[in-house]
């Protein structure tokens, strides 16, 4: 099989497993993830986003005003696609982020715990590093497919190239996955780029209590400091696996942990 996503993606047949390769340099871009098209002759995303068994993604309002079904381009809510993420690769990447926290003393007491997954050898293991660049692939993939009037609309280069051509600008040291222990949470903020995607990777009530994402009405909150002192707008607390996406203007937090373990991956980018 050839190399996948532009070098990031590597099938080693010898070993029947994919495996990751670093491409970024120190500023936190990544080269196009080109790969998409062998992913979709591999079965990692849907070849026709049109048939998903799940459906195509649902918007939620955050203000009052209404929905214009002619455009969904999250100005003031939040849009969710089920089933992003399979429940194997939940509890691929679940499991991966408990060994790495496990065999780090310096992680004891911390009850929220973020794990990069872009660097081979550190953090996390190579598949894990891989599957969190499929997932990427799969938002690009659905988007183009499924909300071409919001791909356009946030990445305006996507007018003429593939979506899965351009280079990202992460966030920080983005993608990662959190662990958020009793007490865990994330204060309210805004992540100031182009697009947010979230995937819980557990399931609440049954993995952990309390948690979920608060998101704030732009109405209410434009400033993440008037959020501490008004309730949310919305809670989400999807199933495992659902896809969460807002733009980078919407204010939002990770409720706190009551008990258990509440696992989510997170990636905030710019496409260029």
């Amino acid at each position: 099989m050839p190399t996948d996503a532009n070098g990031l993606l590597e099938w080693r047949a010898d070993e029947c497993r994919w495996a990751f390769a670093d491409v970024r340099p120190a500023h936190c871009k990544l080269k196009g993830l080109d790969g998409w098209k062998q992913l979709r002759l591999s079965g990692h995303i849907a070849d026709n986003p049109q048939t998903r068994p799940h459906g195509g993604f649902c918007e939620h309002q955050l203000g009052r005003t209404p929905v214009d079904e002619s455009t969904r381009l999250l100005h003031d809510s939040v849009m969710v696609l089920d089933s992003l993420v399979s429940p194997s690769e939940c509890r691929k990447m679940i499991g991966a982020a408990d060994c790495w926290c496990d065999t780090k003393d310096k992680w004891t007491g911390v009850a929220l715990r973020r794990m990069e997954c872009h660097t081979r050898g550190v953090n996390l293991d190579g598949d894990t590093h891989a599957l969190a660049h499929i997932i990427l692939a799969r938002v690009l993939w659905y988007i183009e497919c499924l909300e071409p009037e919001l791909a356009t609309e946030i990445f305006p280069r996507a007018k003429s190239r593939h979506l899965a051509e351009m280079i990202f600008t992460f966030s920080g040291q983005e993608p990662m996955m959190n662990r958020y222990s009793v007490g865990g949470r994330f204060e309210p903020h805004q992540d100031g780029h182009a697009l947010t995607v979230l995937v819980p990777l557990s399931t609440p009530d049954v993995d952990f209590a309390g948690g979920g994402t608060a998101f704030w009405s732009d109405a209410i909150a434009s400033d993440s400091s008037v959020a501490k002192d008004s309730p949310p707008s919305l809670v989400m607390r999807p199933p495992a696996g659902t896809g969460l996406f807002w733009r980078g203007h919407i204010t939002h937090a990770g409720l706190p942990v009551v008990s258990g373990l509440r696992h989510v991956f997170v990636a905030s980018f710019d496409l260029s």
